[in-house]
């Protein structure tokens, strides 16, 4: 069952009538949104859509335009960003294979838990935002620190797991994000603390 309490009835609806239209209908809903409603652990209020998109950017712009007002923030082939009635919206043409069967429930199409686990590393191989580690240190309730790297090795061929490795033990750039809404305990400093044992005990095997 999903954890509809993670999001706004408006975002939800919003993520309906995406998914319902042809042109998004192989797409699966993935990062914090898509975790929080499995596991229900914060709010989440952005909808980030990956998948196979065929559309031509006039057509993608027509049916967007149609969801109510519309920013477009970024247009191209593979990366589509708007803020649709204020919410933002990640379209993603997305090359990497899924590694985990999808959820599908009440006509919603979600990643499985091991591809948002694998995405969340490559998230934090960039910039890592505080939302991301505490994803991440709950994702540890599911699985191993060792078996979200072979997931995300798995799924991006081209990944480095020196980069993440490095990246895991880096929280300066979190420290400054505001904290997302909780719906379960949460502390950032044991967050940090969880993550960095794990990292510990990964490297140490």
């Amino acid at each position: 069952m999903l954890h509809y309490s993670t999001i706004d009835a408006s975002t939800l609806e919003l993520l309906k009538k995406l998914q319902g239209d042809n042109a998004f209908s192989s797409t699966r809903l993935a990062g914090g949104t898509s975790l929080a409603l499995q596991i229900g652990h914060r709010k989440s209020i952005d909808l980030d859509l990956f998948g196979h998109i065929d559309e031509d950017l006039y057509s993608i712009s027509e049916k967007i335009n149609k969801l109510g007002k519309v920013t477009t923030l970024k247009n191209n082939k593979n990366l589509h960003i708007y803020l649709i009635n204020s919410i933002k919206v990640d379209l993603v043409n997305y090359p990497y294979p899924w590694i985990d069967k999808a959820i599908i429930e009440d006509n919603l199409i979600l990643a499985g838990k091991k591809d948002i686990a694998a995405m969340k590393l490559a998230a934090i191989t960039g910039r890592g935002a505080k939302k991301d580690f505490i994803d991440l240190c709950f994702l540890l309730n599911y699985f191993s620190l060792s078996e979200m790297i072979s997931f995300f090795k798995e799924k991006f061929k081209d990944g480095s797991e020196f980069l993440v490795i490095k990246s895991l033990s880096f929280f300066e750039d979190a420290d400054q994000d505001e904290e997302p809404v909780m719906l379960e305990t949460h502390n950032w400093k044991k967050t940090k603390t969880t993550i960095t044992n794990h990292l510990k005990e990964y490297l140490t095997k």
